[in-house]
């Protein structure tokens, strides 16, 4: 953060240059203060090859007094440190218009004080999660993604976590972590399946009856009968 001390009367806008970067540390060509506001943030970066190391910088800044004036900051140390965290993302797949998970393991570098809260950054339109809190105890996190029926299909490979950690009042942003999401097309309905034919219930034959008894008289003349018809008397 730059804050400017200004004299009475004087509002104008203020541009800022950063004018020394160590090795590997990036930041905007210019940065300006707005007119009738005294501070701006100055964004600095650095990347994986970046010494770590403590530098003194300085800012200047510029402004128009009737003239161009110029005036520079005191020297202010920087430190190049380490990373606090290294995120390991999972891979994963969902289809057009569901939800799905993103598993984030969490690797402890330099463990800090308070929460702090990362970012799932480089969504494809129609995607959205929530950004997650965690601290120096987390280990696991997940992100619960939520697509749109018109997310766009395909493999999704510019993933990455933006970090922010709270330090000595200030904020830390860093990135850390990438992975793939791949939008598939919901698969097809099935097709209705022919209808079996009815199963007919076989007609049950009637059941014959079963021989009537014959009284011994019956059976008598029965025989006699038989007899007849064969000739015998």
């Amino acid at each position: 953060k730059v804050v400017a001390t200004r004299n009475e009367g004087f509002d104008e806008p203020i541009t800022l240059q950063f004018p020394f970067r160590p090795p590997g540390v990036g930041a905007s060509s210019r940065v300006t203060i707005p007119k009738g506001q005294n501070e701006v943030f100055y964004p600095l970066n650095a990347n994986g090859n970046a010494e770590m190391k403590k530098w003194k910088v300085f800012v200047i800044g510029s402004a128009n007094v009737g003239g161009n004036a110029w005036v520079s900051s005191q020297l202010a140390p920087l430190e190049v440190a380490d990373s606090f965290v290294d995120l390991d993302l999972a891979r994963t797949a969902v289809e057009q218009g569901q939800e799905t998970e993103i598993i984030c393991k969490v690797n402890m570098k330099n463990p800090f004080e308070g929460d702090a809260k990362i970012k799932l950054v480089g969504l494809p339109p129609k995607v959205t999660t929530e950004d997650i809190s965690f601290n120096k105890e987390s280990k696991e996190l997940i992100f619960k993604v939520k697509t749109d029926p018109a997310s766009p299909q395909g493999r999704h490979k510019s993933l990455f976590c933006q970090v922010e950690i709270p330090v000595n009042g200030e904020t830390v942003v860093h990135t850390t972590g990438r992975t793939e999401l791949r939008i598939d097309k919901p698969a097809p309905p099935k097709k209705d399946e022919p209808a079996k034919p009815a199963t007919v219930a076989k007609k049950e034959e009637p059941k014959k009856e079963a021989p009537k008894r014959l009284t011994r008289l019956e059976q008598l003349r029965l025989e006699a009968q038989k007899r007849l018809e064969s000739g015998t008397k």
